[in-house]
């Protein structure tokens, strides 16, 4: 389980407002869409276009979040047998990132996706805690979110600013374990991440065929470090 996570709905329209606003938070974010990838992984941490990637399940994405100043682990398993024999899969609990996981839209039934990151983790008994630059840059950007983005009836769920704005106008249905999730009435503090200005990040993520493809550019509850 993430030591530090927020569940948010999200349409296929706030994907990129979302990133570009992180981004824009503070300058150094790196995202990178597959959980399987082939080449060094460091890439990650500055030019993942030089990696072929490759998705781990067919009905979710997953998106990396790294900071090319607060993270600095990063690892990947190299795979010896199965489906992904000779790819890497990335170790979400040792390497310093963000993970953004979303399952895939049924229509107009929409699942919460997961923005999440291990601040520390279990070895042999004991448990070890990542560097504070880290920890603080991922609780941070957690708790701002809680705060920027839109509330539903469920406490520790948010809805992006498309997704809040079309489950209101009854076009999506927010969903949680066959339970329907009612959006709140929006502020407008909540509104800042749908009317930010375009920002410089580019979001890579992995073809049809498995091989890296750089997409367009995209416009642009937590406690603090333990």
């Amino acid at each position: 389980m993430a030591a530090r996570q927020l569940w948010l709905f999200l349409s296929a329209q706030d994907i990129s407002p979302l990133l570009a606003r992180i981004a824009q938070r503070e300058d150094g974010l790196v995202a990178s869409e597959g959980r399987y990838l082939r080449g060094d992984a460091r890439a990650l941490l500055g030019d993942a276009a030089t990696l072929e990637r490759r998705e781990a399940l067919p009905n979710e994405r997953r998106i990396y979040l790294f900071h090319r100043a607060h993270s600095q682990d990063v690892l990947a398993h190299e795979q010896p047998m199965g489906p992904f024999v000779g790819w890497s899969q990335i170790d979400e609990e040792r390497s310093d990132c963000l993970v953004l996981r979303m399952p895939t839209a049924k229509g107009t039934v929409l699942e919460p996706a997961r923005l999440y990151a291990h601040t520390s983790y279990w070895r042999a008994g004991d448990k070890l805690r990542k560097r504070a630059p880290f920890a603080l840059w991922a609780n941070q950007t957690l708790r701002w979110l809680t705060h920027e983005l839109p509330a539903t009836s469920v406490k520790f769920m948010r809805a992006a600013p498309d997704a809040h704005a079309r489950a209101i106008a009854g076009e999506l249905q927010l969903t949680y374990l066959y339970r329907t999730i009612a959006p709140l009435p929006s502020s407008s503090a909540s509104q800042a991440i749908s009317s930010s200005p375009a920002a410089s990040l580019s979001l890579d993520g992995p073809s049809q065929s498995g091989t890296s493809q750089a997409q367009e550019p995209l416009p642009g509850s937590s406690s603090d470090a333990e």
